[in-house]
């Protein structure tokens, strides 16, 4: 899998998006061109929701609706565009290292990060994760214990949690 880290949102032009079926639900998954840049639950969100926010991150761009229908769960995929600032995209290195099935706290994932003291920023960071499940903002925990939020609602995140638990 190749990832580029981008500052650059506003340069984005085009984007595809498409609507599909993953095992978790359905899933809004964007692309510009060959690069997977968003990919989101929309049952919590509604579609309109995920896409207003797919809408915001890349301000300047033209989205097309498309039937494409790769699944970035079933199908792994090989370009990943993550448009962020340089302190989010530390966050989001420090999520892709995580070994599958393992979880952190969010203090543990900032001092991973690199960090340490801004525990808050980096939990904002890890709720603006683009590309959900890909970048596994779903494997951090709060330290007071339960599963926490997440931006695609608990049952979907506890859904994840558990299949990679028992994988």
């Amino acid at each position: 899998m190749v990832i580029v880290f981008t500052t650059k949102r506003n340069e984005i032009r085009n984007v595809e998006y498409s609507f599909s079926s993953t095992p978790y639900g359905e899933m809004l998954t964007a692309w510009c061109g060959d690069w997977l840049c968003y990919a989101t639950f929309t049952q919590y969100l509604t579609r309109e929701v995920a896409l207003s926010k797919l809408q915001r991150l890349f301000p300047r761009a033209t989205f097309t609706l498309t039937n494409r229908q790769e699944n970035p769960i079933t199908t792994p995929p090989r370009r990943i565009l993550l448009a962020g600032t340089r302190f989010r995209h530390d966050v989001w290195r420090a999520l892709l290292n995580m070994p599958y099935g393992s979880t952190m706290t969010y203090s543990e994932l900032a001092a991973t990060a690199g960090h340490k003291s801004a525990v808050r920023a980096v939990a904002t960071s890890v709720g603006c994760n683009p590309i959900s499940v890909v970048v596994p903002c779903h494997r951090i925990l709060p330290s007071s214990g339960g599963i926490g939020n997440y931006h695609s609602g608990k049952e979907i995140k506890r859904s994840l949690l558990q299949a990679e638990a028992s994988a």
